[in-house]
């Protein structure tokens, strides 16, 4: 039997990669040279994966945090000197932690071979996390640079308020780091990164993640369909309709009719079926997600779900009845900050092609 040749919800590689070949390129020349990169695309757009297929084909050391699990400057400090000593020898790194303002507590765990660390919490002290930057730095050398990757790098103001600054302070004299800083909310990462009187003004280059094209979507979706069904190209071009090439969607409704395609009996309407079935297993999500919306989001969601008019057109307002262009644009800026929608140059659109098609099938109960 076929192996599912789809996956989604953790980190895509080799096989389940999706053609990003210009992308790769383009990311592979900044980390060769001495420049820093900001990588904006919405969530689940692939940027995770597609920076860990760059770095790991390089063949060079990295570091890889997720801003939105860190607590405090402290946490920020241990979770990157964690991973630190996963790419570096323990001897190597105790001189350098020997020389720390702050000296941390580490833990071998004996049964996961996994280090613990922890500097003091609660006195908002940024010198560890000053300490390990540089710590950082130094390990690298001009002929191996080490990558250091930060995502949703806009929760740096959640975590200290002065950290941005001090950020800076230390990153501009650091020669042997490539930084490669990722973020989903797109006016955040602009104002952080091209705003002027902003610490990070043109720290580094910014490039947007775009969609897949449906036409390499389509290729790689025919390539494997053809391996179970004649019907590879019609099935491809459905899934891609109702997905419009959202990269986690579509290999989510692509792996779920390759499930319904290899029971004996289940080729009529596969693609349909596969959609209701997603839909079904995240009704109590929905549900929640729909009661924690406030009117005006339900009205301008349950639009956009069944017209493709633009929620700021006054076609759209006579239809919906949304009332005032600016309690519409916060509302849009509210959901695309969450989530729901995306913001792609002026254009809104729902992130989640099952939530949409969810609304619609609860609109017609």
């Amino acid at each position: 039997m076929n192996k599912n040749p789809f996956k989604f919800g953790t980190v895509v590689d080799d096989q389940y990669f999706t053609n990003r070949e210009d992308e790769i390129d383009k990311i592979t020349s900044f980390i060769k040279g001495e420049n820093h990169l900001i990588l904006i695309s919405p969530r689940r757009f692939g940027k995770t994966s597609l920076i860990r297929k760059v770095v790991n084909d390089s063949g060079r050391r990295y570091v890889y945090l997720d801003m939105q699990l860190i607590i405090s400057t402290e946490d920020f400090a241990s979770q990157l000197l964690k991973r630190i000593y996963r790419i570096f020898p323990v001897q190597k790194l105790k001189r350098y932690i020997k020389s720390f303002r702050l000296i941390p507590t580490v833990i071998m765990n004996p049964v996961t071979g996994e280090t613990e660390i922890s500097f003091k919490p609660g006195s908002s002290d940024l010198t560890p996390l000053e300490d390990v930057l540089t710590m950082i730095d130094k390990l690298a050398s001009e002929k191996e640079r080490i990558v250091v990757v930060l995502d949703e790098f806009q929760d740096i103001f959640r975590i200290n308020s002065g950290l941005d600054r001090m950020l800076r302070a230390v990153m501009q004299n650091q020669k042997n780091i490539n930084y490669i800083f990722m973020g989903s909310s797109e006016s955040m990462i602009r104002n952080i990164f091209e705003r002027k009187d902003s610490s990070f003004f043109r720290f580094g280059s910014l490039m947007t993640l775009p969609k897949i094209s449906v036409e390499k979507f389509t290729l790689f979706l025919e390539e494997r369909f053809e391996k179970i069904t004649d019907q590879a190209k019609i099935l491809s071009e459905t899934i891609l309709g109702i997905t419009d090439s959202h990269p986690y969607y579509t290999q989510q409704l692509a792996f779920t009719v390759w499930e319904l395609l290899i029971r004996p009996g289940k080729t009529k309407d596969v693609v349909e079926v596969a959609s209701n079935d997603i839909v079904q297993s995240h009704d109590n999500d929905y549900e929640r997600l729909w009661n924690s919306l406030n009117r005006t989001d339900m009205t301008i969601l349950t639009g956009m779900s069944g017209t493709n008019l633009s929620p700021l057109s006054e076609e759209f307002s006579r239809l919906y009845g949304t009332g005032a262009i600016s309690t519409v644009f916060s509302s849009l800026q509210r959901l695309a900050k969450i989530g729901i929608l995306i913001k792609e140059g002026s254009v809104y659109s729902m992130d989640d092609p099952f939530f949409k098609r969810w609304i619609i099938m609860r609109r017609k109960i």
